[in-house]
């Protein structure tokens, strides 16, 4: 069984899927392009807490900014491989059970965290969280750390694999459902309306419905190796 993955594996994942039985194609659909920011924000907006929603957050903006900088801030992450990043760099984060916008505002409401909110953002993302936070009565600052742009070098690849088949394909994120459709054209819209098609979470379920195309399940956990979990659970199934 032949599954399509829009972004790079680890090699423990590989071999997950190499025992059961499933031959993962992994193609980087996205990359990430750093934007500028000062890096005086934690200094002068004193932050009661930071707000991480992916690991190229992370990346980004401890590329400019010290970790020790954030040693007395209470760090939010959301989902374990962002979680992991920070961790690494001596910092433990609170983690959302769902791994989402909705997930983070639930973990602050049943928390009941008040005060300066720092979120770390990509240049498009959903303002969900902000909205709420606002709403909520606490101050807010974004930061945009990166952009997301659809890895267009990955196109002759996409279309040669496309030819071979898929009997899953996934998604990690809406960038990585329309990136597809960008670089596969006609191609891959003939392909997603035959397979069997996982997105990450909700939020890139319902980008995948509004452009006309059937979601198949969603994983039980919204992460990489939740999918994961889902494809071997099929695979025993079939």
């Amino acid at each position: 069984m032949r599954v399509f993955f829009p972004s790079e594996l680890s090699q423990e994942q590989i071999m997950t899927l190499d025992k059961h039985g499933i031959t993962p194609v992994a193609i980087p659909l996205i990359k990430t392009i750093p934007v500028s920011f000062s890096a005086d924000i934690v200094e002068n907006f004193k932050p009661d807490f930071i707000v991480f929603s992916s690991k190229n957050g992370v990346k980004h903006f401890f590329s400019r900014i010290p970790a020790g900088h954030v040693r007395d801030t209470q760090i939010i992450a959301v989902g374990k491989s962002t979680a992991k990043l920070l961790e690494e760099k001596g910092i433990e984060p609170l983690i959302p059970e769902n791994f989402s916008g909705e997930g983070l505002i639930e973990l602050i409401k049943n928390s009941k965290l008040k005060g300066k909110f720092l979120l770390i953002k990509p240049k498009k993302a959903r303002n969900l969280l902000s909205e709420f936070l606002k709403k909520d009565g606490n101050i807010v600052q974004e930061v945009i750390t990166y952009e997301t742009v659809t890895n267009t070098e990955a196109a002759d690849e996409l279309t040669k694999e496309i030819v071979k088949g898929f009997e899953i394909t996934t998604f990690t994120s809406p960038s990585t459902f329309k990136s597809f459709l960008k670089l596969s054209g006609e191609k891959g819209k003939q392909l997603l309306k035959k397979t069997k098609t996982i997105p990450i979470g909700h939020v890139t379920a319902e980008v995948i419905q509004k452009a006309g195309f059937k979601v198949w399940k969603l994983p039980q956990e919204y992460t990489l190796n939740g999918i994961i979990e889902l494809i071997i659970e099929y695979g025993g199934q079939r």
